[in-house]
């Protein structure tokens, strides 16, 4: 019974630290991968610019609407000539699937430079569309402003927007429209506090990374306006 007892001990060791292995062989190629599709989503999305977005990144605590524990938005300000053109940042709508994370790039004046899908767990061959460029183009160009608005958000065609949804998927494009939504609103209200922060460069508490470590720890997030909260 001894050795038995000791076998089994012998061999929950063996596969956890073979599963520890694994992980610290994988993990460091995996965040690279990830890094990478971050920097192109960036590239992709944000207008012309010629610094380091990625590496001069801001996180922001904000409140999401209807919530009340602010999160920290990774913000991504594009500057040419040391001025600012515009910023990126990700942003969440949900699909049919589950959440759909979009990356988001605006211009100074809140209108969509271009938009990315990130993550999404929708129907291949229909919702999973939304991932191609014939689909993002549809958002290029579009505001708050100079959108057919219903209830204050971007919509698609058939809720009463203007944006074409997609053959035989309605619900992936609403959520796209959703999450899009909600960073132009995002933008809207924190464009001063951005663009200043962004013409100061990163300060040490800014690169934090973890929610109420951003360049506000401490400071009482701004909830977005005309939000039922």
């Amino acid at each position: 019974m001894g050795r038995l007892i000791i076998s089994l001990a012998v061999a929950c060791f063996a596969a956890a630290f073979g599963l520890a292995l694994v992980n610290a062989v994988t993990e460091a190629p995996i965040a690279e991968q990830r890094r990478l599709e971050v920097l192109r989503a960036v590239e992709e999305t944000l207008p012309p610019f010629d610094n380091d977005p990625v590496g001069e990144a801001l996180h922001m605590p904000v409140i999401p609407p209807g919530e009340e524990v602010p999160e920290t938005v990774t913000v991504y300000v594009g500057e040419r000539g040391e001025e600012p053109t515009g910023v990126a940042f990700a942003v969440k709508g949900e699909g049919y699937g589950g959440f759909i994370t979009v990356m988001l790039g605006v211009d100074l004046q809140g209108v969509i430079s271009g938009i990315q899908i990130l993550e999404h767990l929708e129907t291949p061959g229909l919702g999973a569309n939304i991932e191609k460029s014939s689909f993002t183009v549809r958002f290029k160009g579009k505001s708050l402003e100079n959108s057919r608005l219903v209830a204050g958000n971007l919509a698609v065609i058939n809720d009463g927007g203007d944006i074409d949804a997609l053959t035989g998927a309605t619900i992936s494009p609403r959520g796209v429209a959703a999450g899009v939504s909600w960073g132009l609103k995002i933008f809207s209200e924190y464009r001063g506090r951005i663009l200043e922060e962004a013409r100061e460069g990163p300060s040490p508490a800014s690169t934090g990374t973890e929610p109420g470590t951003g360049p506000d720890a401490g400071q009482e997030p701004i909830p977005v306006r005309g939000e039922d909260r």
